[in-house]
């Protein structure tokens, strides 16, 4: 075990213990991964439509199974509205693509050249072996068992290394994999810290990382040194563009939930609104109306009470928007809703934060933050929201609200993985195309077709053509030793026929 061998799991809602649970360190996560090594070979061997089959048995048994929200809501502490209609909704939708792309994506593609056309050449796409999936504590499926899907899909076997923040629902999705009847080797879970997550990158053939961009720097490294693939989606600091002529209501709407959907802890979420200034004042109004009519309470695990946000899942981010919202006002920023932590509620509570008078000199302009604070900038116009949508090392995600043709031609030259135009979030769940980050937001994609063959590698396997098996031999026979000066001649020929021109 490793030192502190603990992992306490509390409520951020409620500060209740839920489980006290054995850290994995180094030995327990290499038995693991001895597991998963052990069972690669017949699960890269079962033919895909039966690796499919048991992934939709899996999400049949979570679809059934009513602890696995309750656990959810408890350790996370988002609303149950999330984790039913965003986590699980995801979860699902994900499985029936990766059900039924995974055949097209995986299938062998048929290569050729005019050269050796006496020759057949497939390309076959075959997996690496042991995936690692280390995923954040901010969506315990969604960025966790989820990624699990489209390795598995492609013949790996998976061990996932959930955040010590919020792993009991990892841990419920492992026993609901064998309570499908899946062979228990090919999908391991193991819940420890950071010592877990290094030795796993150190043992495993393939990572998918989802977290904080310095850590994702050190996977990547070590990935490196290592030589296997890696995918990482890692910080954003996602601009939300309203031009002039948009719908400031649907706009506003949209903000709000973008802006503090699971209390501003999304990846994807937008993380700074920058308004044309000639709308800024209408929208800055309807925004203010719909952040100050969100409901905050302690969500309750079996029913979906009526309520917006829940409790910050993990606590330090309160320091973040903390830290950032004195910074901020001191350099001339203005409050305009929220900015105090919600004693009354009993736990890991903060009242959803607007900021107007944001420069980009200020650090919640600048640094993720994670949490539920959302600065508002006006800009002149759409080249200077263009010009600050960009100004930023992170690339991960934006939405641009407008006319359409406008906003469209705005969103094709921001420097995200993924742009929505008069939407957000949602483009998330649009599971057939691939996402990835640009800057320093990741390497890689998930989803889409390049999702799915992520994990893999290609083989090339060259065999003769039937009929033109003669030419063949005759045409290796002279390539080969011994070396013919008559050949040469010939090739010359055809080089220069064949090459010179075009």
């Amino acid at each position: 075990m490793s030192a502190g061998a603990s992992l306490r799991i509390v409520s951020p809602s409620t500060g209740e213990l839920l489980a006290d649970l054995p850290a994995a360190g180094r030995a327990e996560v290499a038995a693991a991964v001895d597991a998963a090594r052990e069972a690669a070979p017949a699960w890269a061997a079962t033919p895909l439509p039966e690796r499919v089959a048991a992934l939709k048995r899996w999400r049949r048994a979570v679809v059934d199974d009513e602890e696995l929200l309750r656990t959810l809501v408890r350790e996370s502490g988002k609303p149950r509205h999330e984790a039913e209609g965003v986590e699980l909704l995801y979860f699902c939708e994900l499985t029936r693509f990766v059900a039924a792309a995974a055949r097209r994506a995986l299938a062998p593609e048929r290569r050729g050249t005019l050269l050796f056309a006496v020759r057949r050449t497939d390309v076959h796409r075959v997996p690496v072996g042991v995936v690692g999936v280390i995923g954040p504590w901010n969506f315990p499926i969604l960025n966790n068992a989820a990624d699990a899907l489209a390795p598995l899909a492609a013949g790996n076997t998976v061990v996932l290394k959930p955040s010590e923040v919020t792993p009991l629902t990892s841990l419920r999705m492992e026993e609901l994999w064998r309570k499908a009847g899946n062979p228990p080797g090919v999908f391991r879970v193991v819940a420890g810290r950071g010592d877990a997550g290094a030795a796993l990158v150190d043992l495993v053939d393939g990572v998918m990382f989802t977290g904080a961009v310095e850590t994702g720097r050190r996977v990547a490294a070590r990935c490196g040194e290592r030589l296997v693939p890696c995918v990482t989606e890692l910080g954003g600091k996602s601009p939300f563009v309203v031009l002039s002529g948009a719908d400031l209501d649907r706009a506003a709407q949209s903000a709000a939930w973008s802006g503090f959907f699971h209390s501003g802890q999304a990846c994807i979420r937008s993380e700074r609104i920058l308004v044309e200034e000639r709308v800024a004042d209408e929208f800055e109004r309807l925004f203010l109306e719909r952040v100050r009519a969100l409901r905050q309470e302690v969500p309750a695990p079996d029913a979906a009470r009526e309520h917006d946000l829940g409790a910050v899942t993990f606590p330090r981010q309160i320091e973040v928007v903390t830290r950032q919202l004195e910074d901020a006002v001191s350099k001339g920023a203005r409050l305009l809703a929220g900015g105090r932590p919600r004693a009354d509620l009993g736990g890991a509570f903060f009242e959803p934060t607007v900021l107007a008078g944001v420069t980009a000199e200020m650090a919640v302009f600048r640094e993720e933050t994670f949490g539920p604070l959302v600065p508002i900038v006006r800009v002149a116009d759409a080249d200077e929201a263009l010009r600050l949508a960009n100004d930023s090392h992170l690339g991960l995600s934006a939405s641009v609200w407008g006319p359409p043709r406008a906003a469209r031609r705005l969103a094709e030259r921001i420097e995200a993985g993924s742009v929505a135009v008069n939407g957000a979030l949602v483009h998330y769940l649009v599971v057939s195309a691939p996402l990835g980050g640009a800057k320093a937001s990741g390497v890689g994609v998930r989803h889409g077709v390049e999702g799915i063959r992520a994990f893999t590698r290609s083989r090339a396997v060259s065999v003769p053509r039937a009929l033109l098996a003669p030419l063949d031999r005759l045409l290796l026979s002279r390539l080969a030793f011994p070396y013919d000066s008559r050949v040469l001649g010939l090739l010359r020929r055809a080089v220069r026929l064949l090459y010179r021109r075009g």
